[in-house]
């Protein structure tokens, strides 16, 4: 096996001294001579046949010339070393074009990198002010953080994508406290502390939005990672998870809050979660609770600073409580409730001055002609704008238009959801509401 006579030495001895000076200028010439030794070079497969037949192996029917036989080896052996030779010697010239190969894909890269910079220094984009760019950067948030939507430090989401386009727009995105005050820190926070932290830091001073995964066994490095931020959170979600022993969450220390969301996947709330909503700072506005329902007892333990909520959505234990809660909260606008209507016990007659709006929510699975919803029968809401009401199987058509009358109103929206309401009925209600805006039966 070799080259083709005529051109063999030559060719190798130029191969050799193309890949010995690798780090010479690599010139379109040089690649042109091995185009062209390539072209015409060729393995020429000898004829290796013999007079004794190989694939015979009945050897005692022919007479055999031991000595032809060795020479014959011999020959073979020195065929095989200079291919081997060959093949080493072209395997090193193959290495030494690999390697030229990827510097020049290197240069390639560099060339297309620098020729992309330059092109960025006239392109209107590169070149807009990092106001302009600001205001596209906070059009890239997902539209649900209108809807409380907390954002997670993903490399390639935005804002941290953001950061790495190029160093502008890093400097832009970093400098934008705006892009950095909703955060949502998952129960393995600890493998990514550093982005926690330096998403923090970027919040500058801003009003902070958390959601927290809180675990017994993680709580108190988690509040150490927010200890420094701890007066600038407006807005927490805690979310605590089933079997889970509740670590002891003192609300009250968030001086700053105003809005707290606590879901418990627990039909048995631990004692530290009734505290945590016991104790709210007097900032607290808004409360969300899911997951833990409101009764006497845990009503006596809460502090003053319900006085100051304007909103709540809450379960209520029983529809009994229902005017205990607005006696603790006077100050309420908006209320969202869910309940059972399965207690016919009278209440006491109270007047709330404040609520404007009440949507009611009923969890009666059957309907039941002894079970009705009687929260209205001795409550005057003379402020209310927005009442709905959904999944109530027994309407008390008559009680409520007692209340309508005893509240008088300025009702806008009325709203039944999965509630039998005859024509007859809503007729009534338009009649009897002179400031009806919407009636909506969904």
């Amino acid at each position: 096996m070799s080259f083709a006579l005529d051109d063999r030495r030559r060719h190798t001895d130029t191969i050799d001294a193309m890949t010995a000076n690798s780090k010479a200028t690599f010139s379109s010439d040089i690649i042109g001579v091995l185009q062209n030794i390539l072209a015409h070079s060729q393995v020429i497969i000898p004829d290796l046949e013999t007079q004794y037949p190989i694939s015979n192996t009945n050897y005692s029917a022919f007479k055999l010339d031991y000595q032809n036989i060795s020479a014959i080896v011999t020959e073979r052996q020195q065929q095989l070393d200079a291919v081997s030779h060959e093949i080493s010697r072209l395997k090193t010239v193959t290495d030494s074009i690999n390697h030229i190969h990827q510097q020049l894909v290197a240069k390639k890269d560099k060339i297309a990198q620098s020729m992309n910079s330059h092109k960025r220094l006239v392109s209107a984009l590169w070149r807009l002010p990092a106001e302009v760019l600001s205001q596209i950067f906070s059009h890239c948030l997902p539209i649900g953080l209108q809807f409380g939507l907390r954002l997670s430090p993903a490399p390639k989401a935005v804002p941290m994508l953001l950061t790495r386009i190029c160093r502008r727009w890093r400097e832009v995105a970093v400098d934008m406290p705006s892009l950095w005050h909703r955060l949502s820190v998952g129960e393995d926070w600890q493998r990514a502390a550093f982005c926690y932290e330096a998403w923090l830091k970027r919040s500058r001073g801003r009003p902070l939005s958390l959601e927290l995964q809180c675990h017994e066994n993680n709580w108190t490095e988690l509040r150490s990672l927010l200890q420094p931020y701890i007066n600038q959170v407006s807005s927490l979600s805690l979310n605590f998870k089933r079997n889970d022993l509740q670590p002891e969450v003192m609300i009250s220390d968030f001086l700053a809050l105003e809005e707290l969301t606590i879901s418990l996947d627990c039909s048995n709330p631990e004692a530290a979660v009734i505290q945590s909503i016991s104790q709210p700072p007097c900032t607290l506005r808004s409360l969300t609770v899911n997951g833990v329902f409101f009764d006497t007892e845990y009503a006596s333990t809460f502090n003053p600073a319900w006085a100051h909520l304007t909103n709540i959505e809450i379960d209520l234990d029983e529809p009994s409580t229902f005017p205990q809660l607005l006696r603790l909260c006077p100050s309420l606008s908006s209320l969202m409730i869910y309940t059972s209507f399965n207690s016919m016990e009278v209440l006491e007659p109270f007047t709330h001055t404040q609520l404007r709006s009440l949507r009611i929510v009923s969890n009666d699975v059957y309907d039941n002609d002894t079970d009705r919803l009687n929260l209205l029968d001795t409550l005057s809401l003379p402020n209310l704008r927005v009442l709905e009401a959904h999944c109530v199987l027994s309407w008390p058509h008559e009680e409520f238009k007692a209340f309508l009358t005893r509240s008088k109103c300025p009702l806008e929206n009325l709203t039944f959801g999965l509630v039998s309401i005859t024509d007859e009925q809503r007729a009534e209600y338009v009649a009897l509401i002179p400031s009806l805006r919407a009636l909506v039966m969904s």
